[in-house]
C-alpha cells in the first residue's frame, strides 16, 4: 500500500509525513524542492522531483498509489489566478483518473459566501475537477492558519505587532496546521470512507485578532498588539515585492471577503472543532520561533 504526498515541505506536511511514515506504508513525495525535505525523513520516503502543474509528472509519480494528499501552492507570478488553479485541477484529476487512485485528501480553504474571493475562489476549481473523478475525495476546508503569523516574526520581535488586512473586531477561525495534519492522516490511513465530502475545520474557537494578539503576548511574555492595515496598502505592498497585479488582487480579495458581514462557513460542531488553542500554539510554536524577545 502506498500514499503520495504533494508539497511535502509545507506547514501541514511537516506534521503529516511523520504520521504517515510511522504507519509502515510506502510514502512517495512530490516536490520541486527536494533540498527542503527534512533530512531525518528524506531516506524514509521515495522522492519524485517535479512541478505539480506538470500533468505528465504527477501522473508518473503517482502511478500505483492507493491514496493521495494534495495541496495547491500559490503562484505570486501568476497572470491569471483562476487559470493557474484550473491547471492544478487538470493535473491532479488526470493522475487520479489514469492511475485509478481510490482516495484523495485535498487541502482547500474555508469558502467565503461571496461572488469573488480571489485565490479562495481559484482553489474551488480544484475541488470541481476532483469531484468529476471516480475517486473518494474529501476536501478539507480549514480556517486561518496560525502559522501565517510566523511570517511576521521580525515585526513581532522588533515592534511587538501583528498586522493583517482583517478588521480587528472580526472573529476568525484560527487553526494550527498540526491539527489539519491529524485530520488528513486519519482519512489517508483509515480509508474507511467513500464518496465526495467537504470537511470544514474551524480550529478551537473563533476569536478576533485583537484577542489573539493579547493571548499570544501573554504566553510569549511579550506585549503584542494587532495593527490593522488597509486593503489598499496590503495590495500595494504585494506589488512592491514583485507580485503580479493579478496575484496581488487574488490575495487581497481573500481579505476583502473578510470585511463582509457573514458567518464563518458552516456551523461549528465537534467534527469541525480541533484541539489546539491560540494559547497552546503560541506556547508550543510561536514562543520557540521568537526565542528571547
Amino acid at each position: 500500500m502506498s500514499i503520495a504526498v504533494a508539497v511535502p515541505t509545507g506547514n501541514i506536511a511537516k506534521f503529516l509525513l511523520p504520521k504517515l511514515i510511522s504507519s509502515g506504508e510506502e510514502i512517495i513525495v512530490l516536490t520541486r524542492s527536494p533540498h527542503k525535505l527534512d533530512p531525518l525523513l528524506k531516506d524514509k520516503v521515495k522522492v519524485e522531483v517535479g512541478a505539480l502543474e506538470d500533468a505528465g509528472f504527477v501522473e508518473r509519480a503517482t502511478k500505483g498509489v492507493d491514496a493521495l494528499y494534495w495541496l495547491n501552492p500559490g503562484n505570486k507570478k501568476a497572470e491569471d489566478v483562476h487559470g493557474w488553479y484550473k491547471l492544478y485541477g487538470q493535473s491532479v484529476s488526470n493522475a487520479v483518473e489514469r492511475n485509478e487512485i481510490k482516495y484523495v485528501v485535498n487541502i482547500s480553504t474555508i469558502i467565503p459566501e461571496v461572488v469573488e474571493a480571489g485565490v479562495a475562489d481559484g482553489i474551488v476549481h480544484v475541488e470541481e475537477y476532483l469531484n468529476r473523478t471516480n475517486a473518494n475525495v474529501v476536501h478539507l476546508r480549514p480556517g486561518f492558519f496560525l502559522e501565517n503569523i510566523l511570517a511576521q516574526k521580525e515585526d513581532l520581535k522588533t515592534k511587538g505587532i501583528i498586522s493583517f488586512p482583517i478588521p480587528p473586531n472580526r472573529p476568525i477561525a484560527f487553526i494550527a496546521t498540526s491539527d489539519i495534519a491529524e485530520v488528513a492522516s486519519q482519512y489517508l490511513l483509515k480509508r474507511d470512507w467513500s464518496g465526495k465530502q467537504i470537511h470544514v475545520l474551524h480550529g478551537a474557537e473563533d476569536i478576533t485578532f485583537e484577542e489573539a494578539a493579547k493571548r499570544l503576548g501573554k504566553v510569549t511574555e511579550h506585549e503584542l498588539n494587532y495593527v490593522f492595515i488597509s486593503l489598499e496598502d496590503f495590495f500595494q505592498n504585494l506589488l512592491d515585492k514583485g507580485v503580479t497585479e493579478a496575484a496581488a488582487l487574488g490575495y487581497t480579495d481573500i481579505y476583502r471577503s473578510m470585511h463582509l458581514p457573514r458567518e464563518v462557513e458552516g456551523e461549528r460542531s465537534p467534527r469541525t472543532t480541533t484541539s489546539t488553542t491560540v494559547e497552546l500554539w503560541g506556547k508550543n510554536v510561536l514562543r520557540p520561533n521568537l526565542g528571547s524577545i
